[in-house]
């Protein structure tokens, strides 16, 4: 992989790290309006019961892709960085 790929492919994690960190503070209101009207009726975040094709989305599985993500942006942040040394 060239450094072009792996700058595009970092914007890409990023890009994707952005989207997931959105999905997480959604879910974090979920719960705490459900948290705060009990009462009410809840509101219901996505399950794949009916569509098990489909990913299932809760709190510790975008936690889980949110770590992955990093974990590869990591990676190919290290690449960069050692493309960029080893061409000085």
């Amino acid at each position: 992989m060239n450094l072009e790929e792996l700058i595009h492919k970092k914007k890409n994690l990023l890009e994707q790290i952005s989207t997931y960190e959105e999905l997480q503070t959604g879910l974090e209101c979920i719960k705490r309006y459900n948290r705060e009207n009990y009462s009410n009726e809840k509101l219901k975040v996505y399950t794949n019961a009916y569509e098990p094709h489909h990913e299932e989305i809760t709190e510790s599985n975008v936690a889980d892709i949110l770590e992955q993500l990093t974990n590869n942006l990591l990676e190919i942040s290290k690449k960069i960085n050692f493309m960029k040394n080893s061409t000085k």
